[in-house]
């Protein structure tokens, strides 16, 4: 089972907190760094490293799994800072926000007063990412609890998330797959 926690293996780790310059291709400097950041992945760990550097450092969530997309086996894939037993399964998760990101392969916000909310009205909403690879959802990030001071998912949040949602699917699925060739 992956680890719930990660860390740096040298002091050459990639980090994509310090955005590039841009050259052009995308407006956002942030983007252009956290898409480089995946397509320079070596490995899966490294994939997964990459994931949740640009989650946390860019997207402001410390709370995140990697969920499988395939009826049947919606298992944990990977997660960091979450229990693993609780959230264990994508199926315990909303069931609307299932069906825009599995059958529509759209990013989909929750906030608290979309669930009818008991609790804390002021509580950061939840972020479902799919991951994609070849046109389909072969996986979905979840985004549990974003930080306090993060209220609100905006515009430039939710184009690192499209781009994610195409990368990741690339960096952990293609690249895995052509490393075992």
């Amino acid at each position: 089972m992956p680890r719930n926690r990660s860390h740096a293996v040298d002091g050459n780790r990639k980090a994509v907190h310090h955005a590039s310059r841009g050259d052009g291709r995308n407006p956002d400097p942030r983007l252009e760094a956290a898409q480089r950041r995946l397509r320079e992945s070596a490995s899966r760990a490294d994939t997964f490293e990459a994931i949740r550097e640009i989650v946390t450092n860019l997207l402001g969530c410390e709370e995140m799994g990697l969920f499988r997309a395939e009826a049947g086996n919606r298992g944990l894939l990977w997660s960091f800072g979450i229990d693993p037993v609780r959230h264990g399964n994508l199926d315990a998760f909303e069931e609307s926000a299932l069906e825009r990101v599995l059958r529509h392969g759209e990013c989909h916000v929750v906030s608290n007063a979309e669930e009818g909310g008991d609790g804390d009205a002021g509580q950061p909403p939840r972020v479902f990412i799919p991951i994609r690879l070849a046109g389909r959802t072969v996986g979905v990030l979840v985004m549990l609890k974003l930080l306090p001071q993060k209220l609100a998912f905006d515009d430039a949040d939710m184009q690192l998330a499209k781009m994610l949602s195409d990368e990741a699917g690339r960096a952990l699925f293609e690249n895995s797959a052509s490393a075992k060739a």
